[in-house]
């Protein structure tokens, strides 16, 4: 082989390498697809809202998202991707309480459709088969305690022409639905205690936060195996019978969620693991400046993953892998 011929196998070789690294960068940005809401503004009582996506290292996405005017508060994707569920102002309300549960349809933006009637929901979670979707509102028959109602929309996702009913589960808030369907992970609010329930049987109740105090957002491993909560500013978790409680890392402000691998765990913290994220002021007078995280399972190799210093994350939530256009 003569020395162009060598030059030339050389050059090849040297494309096909940067091709394939490439290829792996790609895949790796891909893999966890983070949708962000946040507030961005030193004082934060007039924060600007904000909506972008991150992947697990940090790096920005450009995503087939719908508009931030509609997009409301709380959104949850359902587990097939074709639909987001999120809590938005009615168009012609009769006062700033009158807000209701939607779904919008991530094929057709303009497809907005109201499924609950003036009952005031603030959170809500996908059942696993992408048919029901657990909220938490006002229960009518306690105003001042909090409820969670289970809501079958299969018929509407199915393009049919009715109006199912909410059905009261239990008094609780926070819901998570188990992997299995079977099981709904809540905060007591009576006690601040993680409890779970069984959605066929609503009596068979276990706590799993084993009397820690100030505790909220449980959120389910893919595996159903064990349950990551916050209790304070610290994360734990725990077996989903209650058994092995671990705790993981303190600094969390709200808000977490298991990678679909269950490897890793994503949250909402503090300057307490980041001095350089500073302090604002939200409308309580408290600390409330966060930086999205990731941890493994176990609690070891924190990493902050977003990079500005004056924003208040309010909701984060894994988005299906076919809403990326590309990646930077």
């Amino acid at each position: 082989m003569n020395r162009r011929s060598q030059f030339k196998l050389w050059f090849c070789l040297i494309i096909l390498a940067l091709l394939a690294a490439c290829a792996e960068k790609t895949n790796t940005v891909s893999k966890y697809p983070l949708m962000v809401i946040a507030g961005r503004n030193r004082l934060l009582i007039f924060d600007n809202r904000v909506v972008y996506a991150v992947d697990e290292s940090g790096a920005l996405l450009n995503l087939d998202l719908p508009k931030q005017e509609d997009i409301g508060n709380n959104p949850a994707w359902s587990p097939d991707g074709r639909w987001i569920a999120h809590i938005y102002a009615n168009p012609r309300p009769f006062s700033t309480s009158d807000r209701d549960l939607y779904i919008l349809d991530a094929t057709n933006y303009s497809k907005n459709i109201r499924v609950t009637n003036n009952v005031y929901p603030w959170f809500s979670t996908w059942s696993p088969d992408s048919s029901q979707i657990a909220f938490c509102a006002n229960e009518t028959k306690f105003p001042y305690e909090q409820a969670i109602y289970v809501l079958n929309v299969k018929c509407i996702l199915q393009g049919e022409s009715c109006s199912p009913e909410p059905t009261f589960l239990i008094q609780g808030n926070w819901p998570d639905w188990s992997p299995n369907g079977k099981k709904i992970a809540y905060l007591d609010g009576t006690n601040d205690q993680i409890r779970v329930v069984d959605i066929h049987n609503p009596n068979e109740i276990i706590t799993v936060s084993q009397g820690l105090k100030d505790c909220g957002f449980p959120k389910w491993s893919p595996d159903g195996k064990r349950i990551a909560l916050i209790c304070g500013q610290t994360i734990y978790s725990v077996d989903s019978d209650g058994g092995n409680l671990s705790k993981l890392v303190t600094g969390a402000y709200h808000r977490l969620l298991w990678t679909p691998d269950g490897k890793k765990i994503a949250f909402i913290g503090t300057q307490i693991l980041d001095p350089n994220l500073g302090g604002s002021l939200d409308f309580e007078g408290t600390v409330s400046t966060t930086a999205i995280f990731m941890m493994d399972a176990n609690g070891a190799n924190v990493t902050r993953i977003t990079r500005g210093n004056e924003e208040s994350i309010g909701q984060i939530m894994w988005i299906p892998l076919n809403r990326i256009i590309k990646a930077p």
